[in-house]
């Protein structure tokens, strides 16, 4: 089943799970069965410039999948585990909730999937990988150092965002990917990968002057912190390029533009939260207000930035 906007295929072969991957990703082949008959399924959808694919295979299985000179490749187990093998034969384990692979495009693939394995694959094309940091950032992960890890806040922030996805993805496949809410958590998905790959963040940001390209950006957000606003349009307004503005926030605000923008409307919701006017009730309409989305997301966020949940301000406030 298939439209513009999604594809879904659910099939007892492994051979036509096969030749649905091989065209939608990279080539590869099914080097090892281990029973006769699977049940595979394949969600695939695009989310702007980069794809989405949600996979499920129903049992034991090996699978040789070829480099692709243009197509880096995140893959995430969200239930079970599966093994991937270097061209030496050692192997490395991702478990769902523990770690994810990240494989450059110049690398091949050799996994092993448990019978229990449900993985969830973004493809990250050339500006993605900029705005991520470059190149240079995904080499780091080649060979032995494919591991992106869950257990630091960024990592669980991710996996638990990635989760989502794939809830979402289950729930209603076709109102996901045609329904606008793909298109709304693409920058939160490249923001929250960033701080996962350590590239978000630094403590202590070098004293700089500040461009007029990141003071253009953040008089942009400051003015539309209650729009839906995207990394494109933030770039569009300063005249730098995504990977520029990137770098140049990271040195001058140690965070990311988006990381920026969250702050500022995380500082929004409590200005509103910690005046007293406000009930139990009222938390998730101001979040929305403020362009929050996920109300389990803004609480871990919200959190993070303040110390406490965003009940808990309401009720200080109240009582003060």
């Amino acid at each position: 089943m298939s439209n513009a906007g999604y594809m879904y295929r659910l099939s007892p072969s492994l051979d036509s799970f096969q030749a649905t991957m091989s065209g939608l990703l990279r080539p590869c082949r099914i080097s090892q069965k281990s029973s006769r008959s699977y049940r595979t399924e394949v969600s695939h959808g695009r989310m702007k410039p980069f794809g989405l694919t949600a996979i499920r295979i129903g049992g034991q299985a090996r699978i040789e999948v070829d480099a692709h000179r243009d197509m880096t490749l995140l893959q995430i187990p969200l239930q079970g585990n599966f093994i991937s093998r270097d061209q030496r034969g050692d192997g490395l384990l991702y478990s769902a909730g523990i770690n994810a692979q990240l494989v450059d495009a110049h690398s091949p693939i050799d996994l092993e999937f448990h019978p229990s394995t449900r993985m969830l694959i973004f493809n990250l094309n050339d500006s993605q990988i900029d705005i991520l940091g470059g190149k240079a950032l995904v080499e780091q992960f080649t060979h032995n150092k494919r591991v992106i890890s869950f257990n630091t806040g960024a990592g669980r922030a991710f996996y638990h965002l990635a989760e989502f996805v794939m809830k979402e993805i289950e729930t209603d496949r076709e109102a996901f990917f045609d329904g606008g809410l793909a298109d709304r958590l693409e920058d939160s998905l490249l923001a929250s990968l960033a701080a996962a790959l350590d590239a978000m963040p630094q403590q202590k940001p070098r004293a700089t002057a500040v461009p007029c390209y990141v003071q253009r950006a953040e008089r942009f957000m400051a003015d539309n912190l209650d729009k839906n606003l995207t990394l494109g349009e933030i770039v569009t307004v300063t005249g730098a390029s995504a990977r520029t503005l990137h770098r140049t926030f990271r040195e001058v605000r140690g965070d990311t533009p988006l990381g920026v923008l969250k702050t500022m409307r995380l500082e929004k919701v409590h200005a509103e939260l910690i005046r007293g006017t406000c009930g139990a009730g009222d938390i998730t309409r101001v979040a929305m207000r403020w362009g929050f989305n996920h109300m389990g997301l803004f609480a871990a966020d919200y959190r993070n930035r303040f110390g406490m949940a965003p009940s808990e301000t309401v009720r200080r406030a109240r009582s003060s």
